[in-house]
């Protein structure tokens, strides 16, 4: 195996300078560019999806975000933020980041989320998809805006597709797209291929 964490197997990953459009900001500025991941995975949708919201066992799969912090969880919702189980919508949280893969987070890369989003939708041939959005809050927005997407698709032979993307836009953007941009293509390739092997484990 390469010795680099971030050598994609599996998941294809790519670094688009013609963003993709979000769920809250839409089509993004000049600037704008977005790092996408795509990945076939031999699970059910719900057992992706538990995955992705089961933030307290990150560590034992997400070498890229091995642990996450609740910061606010919604009054309706009746729990403390610690006592919450999983993501859900109106959830404010921080991913405790490794840029190398090593799922060795340093304290000093986080990135601060909003969940705004979580939509099922019935499919034709009798399963369901799912749209996860998460809205980033590290930065104000005119300084940095920055949306990730996870979209969780039925297929007929079983199988779901994963396709996740973030677009990054606003003054910042071009210096993340510089410093960091490939590195986050790797990562994200990564968490694919991590996610990947997790789920189908689980089925």
């Amino acid at each position: 195996m390469d010795s680099d964490a971030g050598s994609l197997h599996v998941a294809e990953a790519n670094l688009l300078r013609s963003p993709i459009a979000t769920p809250h900001w839409g089509a993004q500025s000049r600037s704008a560019f977005t790092v996408r991941a795509v990945v076939t995975i031999n699970a059910a949708p719900s057992v992706i999806l538990d995955t992705l919201l089961d933030t307290p066992n990150y560590h034992a799969w997400n070498k890229f975000v091995p642990r996450v912090t609740l910061l606010h969880t919604p009054k309706e919702h009746g729990d403390k933020p610690d006592n919450v189980p999983k993501l859900k919508e109106g959830v404010l949280f921080t991913e405790h980041v490794d840029m190398y893969g090593h799922g060795k987070p340093s304290g000093a890369v986080k990135m601060k989320l909003l969940m705004t989003t979580l939509e099922e939708v019935s499919e034709g041939n009798g399963g369901k998809s799912y749209k996860v959005v998460w809205l980033g809050k590290g930065y104000p927005d005119w300084a940095l805006r920055s949306e990730r997407v996870h979209v969780i698709v039925c297929n007929d032979d079983g199988s779901c597709t994963y396709d996740v993307w973030e677009t990054f836009s606003g003054p910042l953007a071009l210096l993340v797209r510089v410093f960091v941009g490939n590195t986050l293509v790797k990562r994200f390739g990564q968490w694919n291929d991590e996610l990947k092997r997790f789920s189908e484990r689980r089925k």
